[in-house]
C-alpha cells in the first residue's frame, strides 16, 4: 500500500495563504537524559489525518518533520493564526509533559467558544521522564538522598503541579459544551470525524 501524501500545512504554506482544517498541538518539548526530544504521540494521527485528506498544522516543528527546528518569529504568529482559524483544534495531552501552555490555549479556545478536543494520550497521571508519577517521585529515596532536600521538594511542588493542573482542567472542561475530552487514539478519531461535520 501507498503511503498517503503528507496534509501537513507548514508555517511557509500558510505564509503563502494555506490554511489547515485542523490544528494538532499538545505535548511537546520532552526532556530526556539528552535534552529536549520530539513527541511521536502524534505521529500516528498525523498519518490518520493524512489517509483522512485532511489537511492540519502540527506545531511541533522538527527536522524529522518540517525539515527544521522551529523558528519563533515566523512559526510563532503562524501557530497561532492555525489555533484560531482551523475548524477544529485537537489538543495531545501526555504523562511526559507538564501541558500548562497546552492547558491555557484549551482554556482560550473555551472561552472564545471554539470546537476543541482535548486527547489524553495517557496524559491524565503526571510522570515525567526520569521522575516518574507521585507514588514512584515519593518512594524514591535514592533520588532523594543523590539531589538533596531543596531540589527534592522543587520536584516534588513539580510533580504535584503537573497533577493537579491535569485535575483542575477536567473540572473546568465538565461543563464547557464547545470542548470534548477523549482517552484513546480511537475515541479520537470517532470524535474528529463526528465534529468535523457537525
Amino acid at each position: 500500500m501507498l503511503k498517503p501524501k503528507s496534509r501537513l500545512i507548514t508555517s511557509e504554506m500558510m505564509q503563502k495563504g494555506d490554511l489547515p482544517l485542523l490544528f494538532t498541538g499538545g505535548a511537546c518539548n520532552i526532556q530526556d537524559v539528552s535534552g529536549p526530544v520530539r513527541n511521536p504521540g502524534r505521529d500516528p494521527l498525523a498519518h490518520w489525518l493524512d489517509e483522512q485528506g485532511w489537511s492540519y498544522f502540527d506545531p511541533q516543528i522538527h527536522p524529522s518533520t518540517h525539515g527544521r527546528d522551529y523558528v519563533w518569529g515566523i512559526d510563532g504568529p503562524q501557530e497561532k493564526r492555525a489555533r484560531y482559524e482551523a475548524k477544529l483544534r485537537i489538543y495531545e495531552i501526555t504523562a511526559t509533559t507538564i501541558s500548562a501552555v497546552t492547558m491555557l490555549e484549551i482554556m482560550d479556545d473555551a472561552r472564545r467558544n471554539l470546537k476543541s478536543v482535548v486527547w489524553f494520550n495517557e496524559g491524565k497521571n503526571f510522570a515525567p521522564i526520569g521522575i516518574g508519577d507521585r507514588d514512584a517521585l515519593l518512594n524514591n529515596t535514592a533520588l532523594r538522598q543523590q539531589v538533596g532536600e531543596t531540589v527534592y521538594s522543587h520536584l516534588r511542588a513539580y510533580v504535584d503541579a503537573g497533577r493537579q493542573l491535569r485535575n483542575e482542567l477536567l473540572l473546568m472542561l465538565a461543563d464547557c459544551p464547545s470542548i470534548v475530552v477523549v482517552n484513546s487514539f480511537d475515541e479520537l478519531k470517532a470524535v474528529i470525524m463526528y465534529l468535523l461535520w457537525n
